[in-house]
């Protein structure tokens, strides 16, 4: 191997920073993703981790696409075999970031966007230098709006009040996060967590 080879292999993906967001569930979180990777420059430069996680899937999610739902024992196997980036209970069930995406994203060079949990988040803040990755808090604007969000979802009052409960706590973290942007309306959000991502990338 040439010593400009070795240059050129160490460049590789020294450019990739990884982007978190995170947020209360219910504040929209996948929504944003989801059209965020609708823009063809967006896919360009970067790469969408989905989350592995053991919760129930819910009836508009697709298996894949938002989240790879499996059970708990095969989770248990792949954190074992230090599969996840990160891991972390919530509400009973576990989420993990698949490490094969930032692989991934060094390979191509481009940054990683990851959707997690603020446990999650702050646990990744902390792993990697600061200038390695960008941390974005999405809060809904009141929490009466937040919970107006949850009641859409089919779950029961009694996870329903967990998730309240989690709201509560999660916001408390969001003065750790680089920004914080409130979602009062999408197509704003959406244009701000743009101009975070480029102006960072």
């Amino acid at each position: 191997m040439t010593q400009k080879t070795k240059k050129q292999k160490k460049a590789k993906g020294e450019k990739v920073k990884i982007f978190v967001i995170s947020g209360p569930g219910g504040v929209g979180k996948t929504t944003l993703i989801n059209k965020l990777f609708c823009e063809k420059n967006i896919m360009d430069s970067c790469i969408k981790g989905i989350t592995i996680t053991t919760r129930p899937q819910r009836q508009k999610e697709k298996d894949g696409k938002d989240y790879f739902f499996i059970d708990k024992e095969e989770f248990t196997r792949l954190k074992k075999k230090k599969f996840f980036l990160e891991s972390q209970e919530v509400l009973d069930n576990y989420y993990g970031t698949p490490r094969i995406f930032y692989n991934l994203a060094k390979v191509k060079n481009k940054s990683l966007v990851l959707c997690i949990d603020v446990k999650g988040g702050l646990y990744l803040k902390r792993s990697f230098k600061p200038a390695k990755i960008i941390t974005v808090f999405i809060a809904a604007p009141t929490e009466k709006e937040l919970y107006q969000r949850m009641k859409k979802r089919e779950e029961s009052k009694g996870v329903m009040k967990k998730r309240v409960e989690l709201a509560k706590k999660e916001a408390q973290f969001s003065k750790e996060y680089d920004f914080v942007i409130t979602n009062k309306n999408l197509k704003v959000t959406l244009k701000q967590l743009q101009e975070i991502i480029f102006s960072e990338h």
